[in-house]
């Protein structure tokens, strides 16, 4: 019995030994399999990592922000009367002089007041015409009016000074007051032709000698004789004022006639205020306008600007004439030149933002640029040539330290770097222990970089 039981204990103890060794063959062969696949992702990963050298170059700092293009100027064209519109000669797009018509009232349909305005024009006219013409028959006029007003002033004045010297004695005026009297009471008892003559005979000799009707008479003089002065001082100065031609305050006020009704008519056209382009053009043959109906835009495109609204704290580094490159969506593959021509003096608060409007003046393919268009605006702040610089997507911080990844042995190594001015896309680094030309990786996968070796003294974030 126990011959027999012994090579059967060795026989199961070498198959548990097998089966061992099988597993481990089995493990072995997939924790192979995985570190190759491992190595062969980890090759990959570091094949699509983007990277570009540490390179020298000119580091430029920039402002930006983003506009929408205007013309040099631009005006929206309204009526100022009502009507009907005549035929249309010029269509949008068309190049345009300074008061050239571009748009008419239909003639046989204009409002009253333009009809109205076209005869005061012809009214005015014909009055200015006449100024010259009326002048001389003016002069001769005024001086016939001076010359009789001078005469009536002499004459009144002998008749006050034969009033002013006349004196009668008291009894030769009581004798002509009871003549008087007896007359007019004889008239009176018997009504006749004679006796009235003999009643108005008596009053006219008492009236030359009665001081009250001497005062009258004195009073009444005085008076025609100021009126006289005054019409000869009156006259005398209008002949004064055309004495070298028609009066200037008529002929100013006759002016201003002819303007009013010129500007009247000039309502019933749209014209063109400055040479441009017509951006927009909003009627047609017979259709109907009221005053303020937008009629069209004309605008100056000789030169076109971007106005950019910059954060207070940018501004001071903002001057006049700084290089200006610009982006238009419409053109996304193309960059636009321009300068900054002006930088606005008061704030703009209605963002609840304190900016102010930089104006970019463009320079370059105009053609292409219409007004209204949106552009990315980046401003030229400052250069700091032959410095060492890389991309702002490959730095990262932790804990208020800056780091980049450096390919090294083909394995991405974290370095502490010491950074100064920047850009947009660029970075001055001051101090860094990178070597020119080592290849920084762009905008790191820390998922993926995670899973690789670092080098001696590296360290993950």
């Amino acid at each position: 019995m126990t011959t027999e039981s012994i090579p059967e204990k060795k026989k199961k103890r070498s198959g548990w030994w097998l089966t061992i060794l099988i597993i481990l063959f089995i493990a072995g062969v997939v924790f192979l399999v995985n570190a190759y696949r491992q190595q062969q992702a980890r090759e990959a990963a570091i094949a699509d990592l983007q990277t570009t050298p540490l390179v020298r170059d000119t580091l430029q700092t920039t402002i930006s922000g983003t506009g929408n293009v205007r013309p040099r100027q631009s005006i929206v064209l309204t009526w100022q009367t009502s009507g009907t519109i005549a035929p249309v000669e010029v269509k949008e797009g068309d190049l345009v002089e300074k008061d050239q018509v571009l748009l008419r009232l239909d003639e046989n349909d204009l409002p009253a007041e333009i009809i109205q305005a076209s005869l005061n024009k012809v009214t005015a006219t014909q009055a200015l015409d006449q100024l010259d013409a009326n002048i001389l028959v003016q002069r001769a006029t005024l001086n016939t009016n001076i010359e009789t007003a001078k005469s009536a002033i002499t004459d009144l004045e002998t008749q006050l000074l034969n009033l002013e010297s006349r004196e009668c004695e008291t009894w030769r005026t009581d004798n002509l007051r009871t003549d008087y009297e007896n007359a007019l009471e004889a008239y009176q008892n018997w009504p006749t032709d004679t006796g009235w003559l003999r009643v108005q005979a008596a009053k006219a000799a008492l009236d030359y000698c009665d001081p009250d009707v001497i005062a009258q008479r004195i009073s009444a003089l005085q008076s025609q004789l100021d009126l006289q002065k005054e019409n000869e001082a009156s006259w005398q100065q209008d002949l004064e004022k055309i004495q070298f031609g028609p009066d200037p305050v008529e002929v100013e006020k006759l002016q201003l006639q002819l303007s009013l009704a010129e500007k009247q008519l000039e309502s019933q056209y749209i014209k063109a205020p400055f040479d441009g382009t017509l951006l927009s053009l909003h009627q047609e043959a017979g259709d109907k306008v009221m005053p303020g109906s937008v009629a069209g835009e004309v605008a100056d495109l000789s030169d076109m600007f971007v106005e950019v609204p910059i954060s207070e704290v940018d501004i001071p580094t903002i001057q006049i004439d700084q290089a200006v490159t610009l982006y238009f969506d419409a053109y996304f593959e193309e960059e636009f030149s321009g300068v900054v021509s002006d930088i606005s003096e008061s704030a703009d608060r209605s963002t609840g933002v304190v900016n102010y409007i930089v104006t970019v003046k463009l320079q370059d393919q105009l053609e292409k640029i219409k007004p209204g268009m949106t552009a990315a605006v980046s401003i030229l702040t400052a250069e700091k040539p032959d410095t060492l610089v890389i991309p702002s997507d490959s730095i990262f911080s932790r804990n208020g330290v800056d780091y980049v990844y450096v390919l090294r042995n083909s394995n991405p190594e974290m370095v502490q770097v010491t950074v100064g001015a920047y850009s947009n896309q660029l970075i001055e680094v001051l101090d860094a222990k990178i070597a020119e030309g080592e290849l920084i990786v762009i905008n790191p996968p820390i998922d993926i970089i995670s899973n690789f070796g670092m080098g001696r003294g590296s360290r993950m974030p």
